[in-house]
């Protein structure tokens, strides 16, 4: 069905066409031509069967006469109920499939709002960067006391003219920092600031940047939790072992879920690390497990970083293909989460372990470079 669905002659179809379409007794005359409904199909048809088909209006009222007057071409016909208990289970089998297909497409969505967020990150701190930069000639001691990029530009969309400023913007910015301490130093410093004087002309302008800078940042919020409840919808097994953020990230280094189900749990681990992976080939000792997505997240703690990455990369992997290629929904994260949070428990417990590892692996390199000499040591003696 699905072949003929897509425009494929299936080699069933295609035994049954030899078998039962009669043969031209001459080669320069056509016995039948046969009606197809669908163009894609008739011209494989056509091509592999050499079989001339016919795909006009005439073709599509047959077939409709037919579909009317089955049960009177069909000997043995059975009851009308259970040939329509046929047809719909037949209908729920193609869509369950066409939307098997496009469940699988709905991650190139989820890619392209990854794209976005990261395009708006760009565009927030060089707005941002731009904004303190101008305000700063005004009020140069605000950017010390708020360091946070948002609550900075929320509070000169408040202060604006730091001589304007009085006690009435307390609740504002109280609102704001949450921090009274803060808003109290705020009013102190701008009171014997040594910024230079803004004009009208100038307060338009900045409050332009501000107004952009303000709408672009809710539109960042807004596509974070549209990231959140689409990874959730489309990978909910990785988005409960990983994060709804990181999943989505890892599947659009990957390019979509079923490339990163593809992956061995080696490359899952190393996604996000392209100058890494050359570096390490080139130098050829770089450790680029160091690097990637996967070792930023917050699953993993800060001490043996390249082990639990291993791990998590591997349960990622099992979890990745779960959501991927399974037909009924499976709940197997709650089970491969708990092996995660004891296996970094385990980590975190035992120091001595950890310690005997590392110098398992030293020994390791050192066995390696040793061998390496050797090696160019008997190349050097034979030549």
């Amino acid at each position: 069905m699905k072949d003929i669905v897509n425009g494929k002659l299936h080699l069933d179809l295609q035994i049954f066409l030899e078998s039962n379409v009669p043969k031209a007794k001459e080669k320069s005359k056509q016995a039948v031509v046969l009606g197809v409904q669908d163009a894609a199909l008739a011209s494989v048809i056509t091509e592999t069967l050499s079989i001339q088909c016919l795909t006009s209006v005439i073709v599509f009222e047959i077939l409709r006469g037919i579909r009317l007057h089955f049960q009177k071409f069909v000997k043995g016909y059975v009851e009308p109920k259970n040939v329509i208990k046929s047809q719909l289970a037949l209908s729920h089998h193609y869509a369950r499939a066409k939307m098997n297909i496009n469940s699988h497409k709905q991650d190139m969505m989820l890619t392209e709002g990854v794209s976005a967020v990261d395009d708006l990150d760009k565009n927030i701190n060089t707005l941002c960067a731009r904004i303190k930069r101008m305000y700063s000639l005004h009020f140069p001691e605000l950017a010390e006391i708020v360091p946070n990029s948002e609550q900075y530009i929320k509070c000169i969309k408040e202060i604006k003219d730091r001589k304007s400023l009085s006690e009435n913007s307390l609740e504002v910015l109280q609102a704001i920092l949450n921090n009274s301490e803060t808003v109290q130093r705020i009013i102190e410093t701008a009171r014997s600031s040594m910024g230079l004087d803004i004009t009208e002309a100038d307060q338009k302008n900045l409050e332009m940047f501000v107004n952009t800078a303000l709408s672009q940042i809710q539109r960042k919020k807004e596509l974070d939790g549209y990231i959140k409840n689409k990874t959730k919808h489309i990978a909910p097994n990785l988005a409960e072992i990983i994060g709804s953020k990181d999943a989505a990230r890892l599947i659009t280094q990957a390019g979509s879920l079923t490339s990163l189900a593809k992956y061995p749990s080696s490359t899952v681990q190393i996604l996000g690390a392209p100058k890494a992976l050359f570096r390490s080939l080139k130098e050829k000792g770089e450790n680029m497990t160091n690097f990637g997505s996967i070792k930023q997240s917050a699953v993993i703690g800060k001490s043996v970083k390249g082990q639990r990455a291993r791990y998590l990369a591997n349960k990622c992997c099992l979890a990745s293909k779960i959501d991927c290629f399974s037909v009924i929904p499976t709940n197997k994260s709650k089970h491969l989460k708990v092996l995660v949070e004891q296996q970094m428990k385990l980590y975190e417990k035992d120091p001595e372990q950890i310690e005997k590892r590392k110098s398992v692996l030293a020994a390791k390199k050192a066995i390696f470079r040793k061998m390496k000499k050797e090696r160019k040591r008997q190349k050097m003696l034979k030549s």
